[in-house]
């Protein structure tokens, strides 16, 4: 076995962790399992983290968000400039459909435990709903806009829908709909956000 530093060790059992979640589901994690994945002594896992609990809040913490280059669509109206972004967007997340069933798990997992618990799935969802925000503030921006609607609930309004389509298309593996779901949603979004154009 390799010997690595603690922080570089930590970053390994983390990366075991989510390839056993992602392939086994988050209940398989089990210490043993990922242990076992990582091609270390069980004692190791307990060194480096101390509790299953401070390994899964590094698992939350590790989750990268989604990245949304609007630098180019304020060149589009706006219900194709949003139906290309969901799409990128709907890219990203649905390009592998157990990493994002673990999302779900960890913020189910992290909701059930206590106050800090419920804090690292807050913290969480706030990373994501503040790429979703970074993206509508910058696309305003780009097109000089004052959004008629609070930038902070369209960003959630977002999450919600896409949560929402997601959570069904894990289900159901339907491709097709979640993006025909996501292009009824771009046209009626574009409708709000031209309703009331002021400049910025």
């Amino acid at each position: 076995m390799a010997r690595l530093s603690a922080e570089d060790r930590r970053v390994e059992l983390v990366e075991a962790t989510v390839r056993v979640a992602v392939a086994e589901g988050l209940d398989a994690a089990t210490v043993r399992r990922i242990a076992k994945e990582a091609g270390v002594p069980l004692g190791t896992v307990h060194y480096c983290f101390g509790s299953k609990a401070a390994l899964i809040s590094a698992v939350a913490d590790s989750i990268e968000q989604p990245l949304i280059d609007v630098s180019s669509l304020e060149r589009l109206p706006t219900e194709e400039a949003l139906t290309a972004a969901f799409r990128a967007y709907w890219e990203q997340i649905g390009s592998d459909r157990r990493r994002q069933l673990l999302i779900y798990e960890l913020l189910a997992h992290l909701s059930r435990g206590g106050p800090e618990s419920r804090e690292i799935a807050r913290n969480l969802m706030d990373r994501v709903y503040g790429a979703v925000l970074d993206a509508v503030r910058r696309y305003a921006e780009d097109l000089g806009r004052t959004l008629p609607v609070d930038p902070e609930l369209l960003a959630r309004l977002i999450i919600a829908v896409t949560d929402g389509v997601s959570i069904a298309w894990i289900v159901t593996s339907d491709d097709a709909r979640a993006q025909a779901i996501m292009e009824i949603f771009a046209r009626l979004l574009a409708g709000v956000l031209d309703a009331q154009v002021d400049p910025a």
